[in-house]
């Protein structure tokens, strides 16, 4: 039955207020006739209690028997065809049986959940379109937005159809959400349908460190859920070790294989297993990491091998092994890149190292605790490039002279080609008659864009101008010191494409603005295809270069002359080949930085020693170097030598759980030529490698294993190392991160337990800290091959018994019972809002009733016909006199405005009712008469004595 309840009942103690009114109005004196006393009370009072009703927020509760039913489809991979087909038959049925006015909706769910019908009161079941993510079974997302899409005003349920095997998320908790609710969920248990036969690599399993020249047991576990012939294989990294036929019972088998070890660094190894009966290719192969412990190994990145040779020789005399590279067949990724315990870049520019080299670098050092060194030379820390980059990050010195006193002032020249060819894209060579075709942003103005980024780069102290030329050259902006970007776009803005190009025309007009600056660096960018009068220019290039002038040359477009490399080369530059004009922006950025940090000195010094480190040990004297590049030093960096104003040659840091190094001189046979020579360089070499190498221990143990859905991280300590914070981080192959705490379980050992990431190839690294200093630091390899979702073992009857028993649900096995009633719903409408409506509306009735007089005549024409109607036998009710004298006085006074004169006209005379019988004489109304009378006489004289008609007689009226 329908009935009224209230949001806030503790508001109905306002009550009190009507009663108060009723009260006070009872009590009191009344003025108002019976009629309106008790009407004005009535509605005043009813005033009040709509008042109170509506703050009391006042609600209209009716039964609903609509019935909302979404049904929660299991799509993941753990639902083979046949169980998918006839779970969605059973929908069908269920919709054949809804009653009319009932709705249903179907959301779809793996990984994720997706809305395949918003709830409708059609039977009809079409063609289940929803595909999510199916790796991953996610019954949490499910029911979420199970409940997001119940309308309100209907009864709500919730018909699960899984298997149960939740790999992601917590169903548990956002069913007691539901709970809480009102909302059951009702159960179709597809794990009682029976699957396909199956075969799986459940398990691999490992040593995580091995030593070079060890062998190493592998133990699979390979499951079957029929008895079958299988062949399971040994895969490495070449090819297959190892192969066996074997006869597989229905569950677990153990098959074990002994390999030797050589090496160092990660080494992968896979077990597949290849049945005749198996339902899934995607659990037919599962892998594992061994760490192969051998002597130190470090990398060498080096452009030119010459520059990193006498540095391999000398770390090969201190059997650590060096293996040099170049920079175009460099590890890519951190897991090839871990392999090495340092990794050592030799006067390699930026620009020549594969992106995903630079992107690993910092987590290389900072994630994995391993080690980095730059060597020094012209293509090296500022002037190669790696000023703002991650390297940079990662070392303990900054690429660029940031001291105003030390780091020299720079003028830039921009010469920019505004010839009719910089208004398109060149897409092929002119001379060959090639098409020029339009693109949607000019090549002028990308130049301009390029100058306004580069030129936000300088500081106060540097000078920038900007010389733009077609058939000849113009200073567009005068070289200035400390301009503004501002400036700069105001005077490039109006540039123009025209005419023919004059290369030499640009060049010698920038020769002259250089001129006249005085700066310790000066530098021109060249942006040109290249096309044009005037031959190669390389004889500018030269004189340029003997004044000190740099020239770097960018040919803009594809279609550039061949000639501007060697320009460029004779400039004393750099050349960049901008097929792509988009680049070009960039480009002006990284060699205005270059030119930025170009800071090279020349000349014959000592290093001196700053800092006591390990690098020196049993060093007493270094011979002198003779060039370093100009750098700053980080401010928690330890500076180890230095020139005598303390410029620094050799600094080191902490970055992360690795270290880094920064040599300033170089190792080859120009700055650092006496030291190729000393005796003491092998021994100080294999000394700042090994001060970058992590400090493994052999009481230190790390331990993955990959369960499941569930990975756990063990860390075993030697004696005493307790009380430790103990981070482990996962690195994915893509560089992301997650960190896990591990807690103390035991003495010395410490265990956390993380659901499994997505599948994939990750390395451990576990630290240990006391304080703000590393004591323990480990790393573990980890290979998660397939999600638990392929699992055999993967329905859970356990997790849905529990979802049906907190929501109040059922178990259902029959279509028909879907839709069955539970329990009754009410819909709750508010009322506030129309209550205080009326209560608006009835404000005017009671101030009309407790302060308006109205009469018949009052209405016009409705009076008039009011009176018609007026029964024969009725009694006229008698004018009252109070009343028929304020009228004559208010005529009076309206003919006295008008200017009218008239003698005041004596009452009418008052038929004489004596000689009727019928109506004999009334006092009362002969004494008011009288009265009036004699007020109107007063009146009169006093009106004559205002205006002096009194005394026309000489008598006195009295």
């Amino acid at each position: 039955m329908p009935y009224i309840s209230f949001i806030y009942p503790e508001a109905l103690w306002l009550l009190i207020i009507p009663v108060v009114m009723i009260a006070v109005a009872l009590l009191g004196p009344r003025r108002l006739s019976p009629m309106r006393f008790w009407g004005s009370l009535i509605v005043r009072t009813l005033i009040a209690v709509f008042l109170v009703f509506a703050f009391a927020g006042i609600q209209f509760i009716r039964p609903v028997d609509r019935l909302t039913t979404v049904f929660l489809l299991d799509g993941s991979d753990s639902m083979p065809a046949s169980t998918r087909a006839q779970a969605e038959a059973f929908i069908r049925a269920a919709l054949q049986e809804m009653p009319p006015d009932d709705q249903a909706a179907i959301v779809v769910f793996g990984g994720n959940a997706l809305v395949e019908r918003a709830p409708d009161s059609d039977r009809r079941l079409g063609r289940i379109t929803s595909i999510p993510i199916t790796n991953r079974t996610n019954i949490e997302a499910a029911i979420q937005l199970g409940m997001a899409l119940f309308p309100a005003d209907s009864q709500k349920r919730l018909v699960l159809l899984s298997d149960g095997g939740e790999n992601s998320g917590r169903a548990i908790d956002v069913a007691r959400l539901a709970a809480s609710r009102g909302i059951p969920i009702d159960i179709v248990d597809l794990a009682l349908v029976e699957t396909d036969a199956e075969a799986l690599v459940a398990s691999v399993e490992a040593p995580n460190g091995v030593r070079d020249g060890q062998e190493a047991l592998i133990v699979a576990t390979v499951e079957s859920t029929v008895a079958q012939r299988a062949t399971v294989r040994l895969i490495d990294d070449v090819g297959v070790v190892a192969e066996r036929e074997l006869d597989l019972g229905p569950g677990a088998t153990r098959v074990e294989f002994v390999v030797p070890i050589k090496g160092s660094g990660f080494q992968r190894y896979r077990v597949q297993v290849e049945a005749a009966q198996d339902g899934r290719v995607q659990n037919n192969e599962a892998a594992a990491l061994i760490r192969v412990q051998g002597p130190p190994r470090v990398l060498l990145v080096a452009r030119n091998a010459a520059d990193a040779r006498p540095l391999a020789t000398a770390l090969t005399a201190a059997d650590i092994v060096a293996e040099i590279i170049a920079p175009e067949a460099a590890p890519r990724s951190l897991a090839d890149l871990s392999a090495y315990d340092a990794l050592v870049l030799v006067n390699t520019p930026a620009r020549a190292l594969p992106v995903g080299l630079m992107q690993a670098i910092p987590g290389y050092v900072r994630d994995l605790g391993r080690g980095l060194l730059m060597i020094g030379g012209e293509e090296s820390f500022g002037v190669g490039g790696y000023g703002r980059t991650a390297v940079e990050e990662a070392l303990p010195v900054y690429m660029d002279v940031r001291n105003r006193e030390l780091r020299p002032d720079l003028a830039i020249v921009f010469v920019i080609d505004k010839s009719g060819s910089m208004d398109a894209c060149h897409c092929a060579n002119p001379d060959r008659g090639g098409p020029i075709t339009s693109s949607s942003e000019r090549k002028i103005d990308i130049a301009k864009d390029a100058v306004a980024q580069a030129t936000a780069l300088l500081s106060p102290q540097d000078t920038v101008g900007v010389v733009t030329f077609d058939g000849a050259a113009f200073p567009t902006f005068v070289a200035t010191r400390g301009a503004t970007v501002e400036q700069v776009m105001d005077a490039v803005s109006g540039v123009e494409p025209r005419g023919p190009t004059n290369i030499r025309a640009g060049l010698l007009r920038a020769e002259e603005m250089l001129q006249q600056v005085d700066a310790r660096i000066k530098h021109m960018i060249l942006l040109t295809d290249g096309w044009g009068s005037g031959g190669d220019q390389l004889d500018i290039a030269a004189r340029l270069r003997e004044q000190g002038i740099t020239l770097t040359v960018v040919a803009a477009g594809s279609g550039s002359a061949t000639y501007l490399q060697q320009l460029a080369a004779e400039g004393g530059g750099r050349y960049y080949p901008a097929a792509d004009m988009a680049d070009v922006p960039q480009i002006f950025v990284q060699e205005t930085i270059t030119a930025i940090g170009n800071y090279i000195v020349e000349q014959p010094f000592v290093p001196v020693r700053y800092s006591n480190s390990p690098i020196l040990a049993g060093i007493n004297a270094v011979p002198p170097l003779y060039g370093y590049n100009g750098s700053t030093l980080k401010d928690t960096a330890q500076l180890i030598l230095a020139t005598e104003d303390q410029q620094p040659i050799l600094a080191t840091w902490q970055y992360g759980l690795g270290r880094s190094a920064a040599w300033l001189s170089d190792t080859k046979g120009k700055w650092a030529r006496d030291w190729l020579t000393w005796d003491g360089f092998p021994r100080f070499a294999a000394q700042l490698i090994g001060d970058l190498t992590p400090r493994g221990g052999s009481d230190v143990r790390a331990e993955v294993t990959v369960a499941g859905g569930e990975t756990v991280v063990r860390l075993m300590t030697a004696a005493g190392q307790n009380d430790l914070t103990v981070t482990a981080t996962l690195i994915g192959g893509d560089g992301s991160r997650h960190e896990v705490r591990l807690t103390q379980v035991a003495p010395n050992q410490y265990q956390a337990r993380l659901e499994s990431p997505v599948p994939g190839t990750y390395l451990v690294q576990i630290a240990g800290n006391r304080g703000d200093r590393v004591v323990v630091q480990e790393t573990a390899g980890m290979v998660v091959p397939y999600s638990s979702e392929y699992r055999s073992a993967q329905a859970n009857p356990g997790l849905l018994a529990e979802l049906a028993n907190v929501t109040k649900g059922r178990f259902i096995e029959q279509p028909t019972e879907v839709f069955s009633r539970i329990n009754l719903v009410f819909s709750a409408q508010e009322i506030a809002l129309p209550l205080l409506l009326l209560a608006l509306i009835l404000l005017p009735f009671d101030i009309a009733l407790r302060r308006l007089m109205l009469r018949r005549s009052d209405f016009g024409v409705l009076g008039r016909l009011a009176g018609r109607f007026q029964p024969a036998g009725s009694v006229p009710v008698a004018p009252d006199p109070v009343l028929g004298r304020l009228r004559s006085a208010r005529d009076q006074a309206r003919r006295r405005m008008a200017g009218e004169q008239q003698p005041l006209t004596p009452p009418p005379a008052v038929p004489s009712l004596s000689t009727s019988p019928s109506h004999p004489v009334d006092p009362s109304k002969t004494e008011t008469a009288d009265a009036l009378a004699r007020l109107r006489a007063a009146k009169e004289r006093a009106r004559r004595r205002i205006t002096g008609d009194d005394n026309d007689g000489g008598g006195t009226t009295s």
